[in-house]
């Protein structure tokens, strides 16, 4: 399993993409019929074996769109994390503090429940 992406990788990541010419980068045939070497401002691609140059360019071109909306999407999805570990901060916090002023401690506990075991990964009834 891969590594978790931490706020450098991503800043740093970032700023690749914005170095790198805009796209997208198109697979470019050959004048000669020979197999393409070129995709966006890459040109003369060479692969160790001719038969992995097509999956390589296609792949390139591919991932110049395709990373941008990635990192859009990781970003937006920790935005979303960071929100509801804020939600469910507060949640915990105000059915501690009902079952500590002993209002509803039955409720309350079976917040505080619910919240532990959807943390936990396991889903009731």
């Amino acid at each position: 399993m891969h590594e978790p992406i931490d706020a450098a990788y991503m800043k740093e990541t970032q700023r690749l993409i914005q170095a790198a010419p805009k796209g997208p980068w198109k697979v470019e045939p050959t004048d000669d019929g020979r197999l393409p070497d070129q995709v966006g401002p890459i040109c003369f691609l060479e692969t160790w074996v001719d038969s992995e140059r097509i999956g390589v360019v296609e792949f390139i071109s591919h991932a110049r769109e395709a990373l941008p909306r990635y990192m859009g999407a990781a970003a937006r999805q920790q935005d979303e994390i960071e929100r509801l570990r804020a939600e469910v901060g507060v949640a915990r916090r105000f059915a501690e503090g009902m079952r500590n002023l002993g209002v509803s401690v039955h409720y309350a506990n079976q917040l505080i429940e619910a919240m532990d075991q959807a943390k936990g990964g396991g889903r009731r009834g």
